[in-house]
Order: C-alpha cells, then sequence, then structure tokens
C-alpha cells in the first residue's frame, strides 16, 4: 500500500476532491427509489459515504488502509452525517447483513487482481439484497496508451497542489501507473511525492469473463466520462466506465 493510501491520505483527499454531487445523484437514480442502505467497498476518505448519507442514506464503507478508515471517520463526525466505516480487506469481510445497493467508483477495483476481483464479488453478492444493483467504475481499453497523462491542480485552505497521473506500461494483466504530487504552497511547500502503482489492465473481453464467472450480470455500461454519462456498449471500452450489476 503506498504513502497516499496511509500518511499522505491528507494530499490525497486534497487531490480527489472534486464536486460529487452530479455523480451521486446519477448513481442514486441508477439504485432506484428503493434503495435506502449503501455499501461503499474501498470508500477511500469518505467524500462518497458523506454525500450519499447528506442525501438521507444509510452508508457504510469499507477500507483496508487505517489511516483512510480514521480519516473518515473525521470527515463524516465534523460534517454531522451518520455513515459507518469498517477496516476491512474488500475480498474476505463480513458485515453480517445485507444493503439494497453498492457503488465504487474511480477504478478502485483495479487496485485488485483477477482472483482478488472475484473473491470481491463473490462477497459483494452475499452482502446485497437478491436483484439490487452494484454501481462500479472500471476502465477496460484493448490498447494500452501511455499518452493517457492526467495532469491538475488542487487546493484546501492554505495548501496547494499539482497532480500528475500516468500509466507508464502494461506487461500481461498488469499495468505500471506513475503519480506524482507537488506542494506548492502551504507548510509542506516544495515537497515532491513521486510513487509507483501496480493496477490489473481490464480489457472490455476480460472484464466482461470476470463478470460472467461471478454471481453478478452486467444490464448496462455507461461512459461516466462524457456529459450525462449515455449509455454505451462495453465494446468501444473507455477509462471512466461505470458498469451496472445486478446481484443474484
Amino acid at each position: 500500500m503506498t504513502r497516499l493510501y496511509t500518511e499522505d491520505v491528507e494530499l490525497y483527499d486534497i487531490a480527489f476532491s472534486w464536486d460529487l454531487g452530479g455523480e451521486v445523484d446519477w448513481l442514486l437514480e441508477r439504485l432506484g427509489r428503493e434503495c435506502r442502505r449503501v455499501l461503499e467497498p474501498g470508500s477511500g476518505t469518505g467524500r462518497m459515504l458523506q454525500a450519499l448519507a447528506e442525501r438521507g442514506l444509510e452508508a457504510v464503507g469499507i477500507d483496508s488502509s487505517p489511516e483512510m478508515v480514521e480519516f473518515s471517520r473525521r470527515r463524516l463526525a465534523a460534517a454531522g452525517v451518520a455513515a459507518d466505516v469498517v477496516l476491512a480487506d474488500m475480498t474476505a469481510f463480513d458485515l453480517a447483513r445485507t444493503f439494497d445497493g453498492a457503488v465504487c467508483p474511480i477504478n478502485t477495483l483495479t487496485h485488485l487482481t483477477r482472483d482478488q476481483l472475484g473473491l470481491h464479488l463473490a462477497r459483494m453478492a452475499e452482502h446485497l439484497e437478491p436483484g439490487s444493483r452494484y454501481l462500479v467504475q472500471v476502465g477496460a481499453f484493448d490498447v494500452f496508451d501511455p499518452t493517457a497523462v492526467s495532469e491538475w491542480n488542487a487546493e484546501r485552505g492554505d495548501v496547494a497542489i499539482r497532480i500528475r497521473w500516468a500509466p507508464l506500461s502494461r506487461r500481461g494483466e498488469l499495468e505500471e501507473h506513475h503519480s506524482r504530487i507537488e506542494v506548492v504552497s502551504g507548510s509542506r511547500r516544495g515537497e515532491v511525492i513521486e510513487e509507483s502503482h501496480a493496477m490489473t489492465a481490464w480489457t472490455p473481453a476480460t472484464w466482461r469473463a470476470a463478470i460472467a464467472a461471478s454471481p453478478f450480470v452486467e444490464v448496462a455500461t455507461y461512459d461516466g466520462g462524457e456529459s450525462g454519462r449515455p449509455r454505451v456498449e462495453l465494446e468501444q471500452g473507455g477509462g471512466l466506465l461505470w458498469h451496472e450489476l445486478v446481484a443474484p
């Protein structure tokens, strides 16, 4: 587990601090009006949990990073919303309850190997009511594109950072990505954090096969990178694809 998910959780939270309002509204439409209890595996710093709880849902998150869990709990307490965060592994957890729906954004599941994804989906199926939706955002590409570099700036208070995220290589089932965060103002000004991230490389075919081997059925795919998140064919690929999975 890299520094972004441990001692540098606050920088991670600043880097990924864009407004979730429109995305959450869209997710709730997909989950349906009957969905009142939502699970978020890999809940990170709790931004999605907070947004769900603020809309009156009972939100529960799990994360394997103690630092992420602690940060989330402080965030939720400061916001005055009721949501639970549990320290747990996405591939081996038992919350002794079920939910009406679940969400997992921003390619969180690419941190799992293919075998681990199978274990994760089996656990999720046991935690979801039959017919409920699990909305996961996982990119899928037939061709590796090393030019797909993302660069952006973010700030909070007196802290400003510059972020660069770049794919470096694909070897078999794995892609190596490189992140660089430069602190340009605040008490840590001048500090640079650079890390490598090994992530599972999904193609439309391998993703479809993984879902076919799981308890879930994928009923729709949406392009999260386009305005309105239109429904698309999985074969066209994309970096911000939302997959609508239905629990058995």
